[in-house]
């Protein structure tokens, strides 16, 4: 039985659909990782219009606390076992709107991140070795960071 959830696994890991929260700039640099140069599809990674069927959740840009319940409910629709992808420095403590009152200074802290992309924005390569780092956290059964903790579980929708 171990090895049927197994094979599971390394075919979950083989096929990520991602769920896109695109909100800045580094969406253009997503663009760019699906576009014919690095075309991101032959690795196994998919777009899919719906989060209820997605394995990452790929947070492309600033977070505003306006915009906050939108990607609480998006990542609460994903079906277990998700994985949260967050790109650029945006997504990680504001970037250069860090000062303003309207954005989340640390959204990480808030729905923790499996992996970090770093860079303002980053570039197609780095996306692609996120996502292949995601695929070993899938395959090595790693825990997303988020199941684990993180204010979202305690904030109503």
């Amino acid at each position: 039985m171990i090895k049927i959830l197994d094979f599971f696994d390394y075919a979950r890991s083989e096929s990520l659909w991602m769920a896109h929260f695109c909100t800045g700039c580094c969406s253009l640099e997503m663009a760019a990782a699906m576009g014919p140069r690095y075309d991101w599809e032959r690795y196994g990674y998919m777009p899919t219009p719906t989060p209820r069927q997605a394995d990452v959740l790929m947070i492309t840009g600033l977070v505003s606390k306006k915009i906050l319940p939108a990607l609480l409910r998006t990542y609460a629709q994903m079906p277990e076992p998700k994985y949260v992808m967050a790109l650029g420095a945006c997504s990680f403590d504001g970037g250069p709107y860090n000062d303003a009152l309207s954005v989340i200074k640390n959204p990480t802290e808030i729905l923790p991140a499996d992996v970090f992309v770093a860079g303002c924005p980053p570039k197609p390569e780095a996306i692609i070795e996120g996502l292949e780092e995601i695929k070993r956290k899938i395959k090595a059964k790693e825990p997303s960071a988020a199941s684990q903790g993180g204010l979202w579980k305690e904030m109503a929708f």
